[in-house]
């Protein structure tokens, strides 16, 4: 559980701060919204209290929402 967490924390923040830029779109663009490390921690401390449904539930979107343009752009690369 705690690698899930510390998964999706890090999916997270580079979902929101990485490739979105949600932090300067929303203008919160200071500390810890603009800072990925920063982020990725609280967002960590968040989910170690939360159920373990919103776990897994947070999991799948953020980490599919981080690996599918990484993949995207891969198979880009490759054809």
């Amino acid at each position: 559980m705690i690698i899930q967490i510390i998964l999706t924390a890090i999916c997270a923040s580079l979902f929101f701060n990485t490739i979105h830029k949600l932090h300067i779109q929303w203008g919160i663009n200071f500390k810890p919204f603009s800072c990925t490390s920063c982020l990725a921690a609280w967002v960590a401390v968040i989910l170690y209290f939360t159920p373990e449904l919103v776990l897994n539930v947070a999991s799948v979107l953020f980490i599919s929402g981080l690996l599918t343009p990484l993949i995207e752009t891969l198979m880009e690369k490759l054809y």
